[in-house]
């Protein structure tokens, strides 16, 4: 990974700072909704005890069955359709001694009530498997299955007691076996679980309460007496929503806040007030709406009090104040674009313990929210903004940073050219000046490079001092050889001159091509260039090295159209001559050796090839580097390696490269200098 990558990947760590501000917001919406549930719990309690006042205004101590309004008159046939859709079935389900039970009681009475106008409908369902029937007129109708109905109205207690031994309209008659005292109309259905009764009082006739009790005969003849109780104490006063409330109800109201009176069992009694503000009071946009549901509050309830028009409200908040508790809870709709903050208080008279009902406010609250979104907007852009600010000076500095160091590879990749030497400008460029870790390296760089020049220059002058310091003893050896009289010796010291004369004659030639090195590389500095043809150059070089070849084959192919360029003709014979000369100690006697020359692309190319052996593989790169020589055994004399350097030097001169390659089939192999104008 690179520095850059590193160090951008570090400046991830500023994403703390919108972390923790967003924790912080977080703790902050907390407080504020806390705050928020606390204001309008207290408004909840002021109301509930304005409320507690009037006469009307609280549901009866105790249980009491929910009259619901109808849209519209039921038809009496045992089917729970029509009208009765609109109602919450069952609304009641009584066993045993009365309590309310849940779906799994297998003798259980399910009772609804419900109002159109002002007649009173009741439905009632009996989950009975062993049905014993009778008429209500029977004399054994005490003794079967029958309903047992109480109902306080106007005149006082009213006993019904009804029975049918199958399908069709209700029989009925007084609880002591006359005349029924009231006109009851309805329907009895057999069902294969029980029967069901739906039954229509008299219109305009009033009832306060009303008590209904199964009598279940066995096949024993035994009678189990079951749901409400029947006498006057155990009936159940009736209960209806009470419109007259709503309107005081709501000149208590503050704008945009909905309340609502519930019984005990969450019933509905009186609501008023609209919770939903305008649409163009939400200033937050929905998106973010739904952004902060999940960064803030994710955890709200999901329910729409404005799509709820059920009769019955029992959420948490309620059960907790109808058991004494004030609750609040917010909660969001499907969408999770408004939120509502509904709070919940017990409604008791003063001096009673048990809560006859509850008193709901409910309040789309878009405060919090706005206030976070404005905390968030802020946070985020100050979060942003840092984060950028930090992260853009990270990346100039890595940038910068890294800037310098590939330029100083790049400068000490270059400082030594291929002969060794110490670039000047690479040397002048690792001296920096900064003083950072970067500048001390650079100087590092800087003093090793003066120390690498420093054995360079004593290097490249070891050969010139060498030969001059050779050159006065191997004179002296010389001359006091040539000053023994070799007839006087004997046939053995005679070899033993013979072969130290030869000896210093190959040391004279080591110094002669030192010296012969030394002063090529200062003609290279010091050459001039001219105009000339270069084909003829290499034409006239050819045919004087045609004897030197015998009895070898040479070949020639340059072009017969003039080649003019500015080279330094001095210097390219030399080099051809190190060429021929190398094809020359590889090539076999009976062996060729072509010269060739062609133009190429903005200069010349000039070519040696001989027959004989490959070059080593582990030699390609190093062919023309100095004192380098593949000659061990071959030919005659001392060679130093020096002409394929001196060849390079030349090329490097015209601005070109030297080469060396193999031939194809590999006969031999082939060296080239690519030439090109000096200016």
């Amino acid at each position: 990974m690179r520095l850059r990558a590193k160090l951008l990947l570090v400046s991830l760590s500023l994403l703390v700072l919108p972390v923790t501000g967003w924790l912080f917001v977080r703790q902050m919406e907390g407080l504020m909704r806390a705050g928020e549930a606390q204001a309008l719990s207290a408004s909840a309690e002021a109301l509930s005890r304005a409320v507690a006042q009037r006469p009307d205004g609280l549901p009866p101590a105790g249980p009491a069955l929910f009259v619901q309004s109808m849209p519209s008159a039921p038809r009496l046939d045992g089917h729970a359709d029509g009208a009765w859709r609109a109602l919450l079935l069952p609304a009641y389900r009584f066993a045993g001694a009365g309590g309310q039970l849940d779906d799994s009681v297998p003798d259980a009475l399910q009772l609804t009530l419900g109002r159109h106008e002002d007649q009173l409908y009741l439905f009632a369902r009996v989950a009975d498997g062993d049905r014993q029937p009778a008429e209500a007129h029977w004399p054994i109708a005490g003794q079967r299955d029958h309903l047992l109905l109480d109902v306080h109205g106007p005149q006082g207690r009213v006993s019904l007691r009804i029975a049918n031994v199958g399908s069709g309209p209700v029989n009925l008659v007084d609880g002591g076996g006359g005349p029924p005292p009231l006109r009851v109309e309805g329907f009895w259905r057999e069902t294969a679980e029980g029967y069901v009764v739906e039954m229509a009082l008299p219109q305009g006739y009033a009832p306060q309460a009303l008590a209904l009790r199964v009598v279940d005969a066995g096949s024993d003849g035994t009678l189990r007496q079951w749901g409400m109780g029947g006498d006057v104490a155990r009936t159940w006063p009736l209960l209806a929503d009470r419109p007259g409330l709503s309107a005081p109800l709501a000149e208590l109201l503050a704008p945009g806040v909905r309340g609502r009176i519930v019984d005990s069992a969450g019933w509905v009694m009186a609501q008023a007030g609209d919770p939903m503000l305008p649409e163009g009071a939400r200033e937050v946009p929905w998106w973010r709406r739904h952004l902060y549901r999940i960064l803030l509050s994710s955890a709200d309830a999901s329910r729409d009090p404005v799509a709820d028009a059920s009769p019955r409200s029992a959420p948490d908040e309620v059960r907790e104040a109808l058991a004494g508790r004030a609750s609040s809870t917010w909660r969001r709709d499907a969408t999770g674009e408004r939120q509502w903050l509904s709070v919940a208080v017990p409604l008791r008279r003063e001096g009673e313990s048990q809560a006859r009902g509850a008193l709901v406010l409910e309040r789309e609250n878009p405060s919090v929210l706005l206030l976070a979104d404005q905390a968030l907007l802020r946070l985020l852009g100050l979060s942003l903004l840092a984060f950028v600010g930090s992260a853009g000076v990270i990346f100039l500095f890595a940038g910068r940073l890294s800037w310098r160091i590939r330029r100083l590879r790049d400068v000490a990749e270059t400082a030594l050219d291929r002969d060794g030497r110490v670039s000047a400008r690479g040397a002048r460029e690792l001296r920096s000046e900064s003083r950072d870790e970067v500048g001390d390296l650079a100087r590092s760089f800087a003093r090793l490079l003066d120390e690498v020049a420093g054995y360079g220059d004593y290097l490249q002058g070891l050969a010139g001092k060498l030969s001059h310091e050779i050159n006065t003893p191997l004179a002296i050896v010389r001359g006091s050889l040539d000053n023994i009289d070799a007839a006087q010796l004997p046939e053995a010291d005679r070899a033993c001159v013979a072969r130290a004369r030869s000896g210093v004659d190959r040391l004279g030639t080591l110094v002669r091509q030192m010296s012969e090195a030394t002063r090529i590389e200062r003609a290279v500095g010091d050459a001039d260039a001219e105009l000339v043809d270069v084909g003829a150059l290499v034409r006239d070089c050819a045919e004087g090295y045609r004897a030197l070849l015998e009895p070898r084959a040479l070949q020639v192919s340059v072009p017969t159209s003039p080649l003019p360029m500015r080279v330094a003709p001095d210097l390219v014979a030399q080099a051809l001559d190190k060429l021929v000369d190398n094809a020359r100690g590889f090539t076999p006697e009976d062996g060729w050796v072509r010269i060739s020359l062609e133009p190429v692309p903005g200069g010349v190319c000039l070519a040696v090839a001989n027959q004989g052996p490959p070059l080593p593989g582990r030699m390609h790169g190093k062919l023309f580097d100095s004192l380098v020589s593949v000659r061990e055994g071959r030919g005659e004399g001392s060679h130093l390696g020096l002409g394929l350097y001196v060849v390079r030097l030349v090329a490097a001169l015209h601005r070109g490269r030297a080469e060396a390659s193999n031939l194809r089939g590999g006969e031999g192999v082939e060296f080239r200098m690519i030439l090109q104008e000096l200016v």
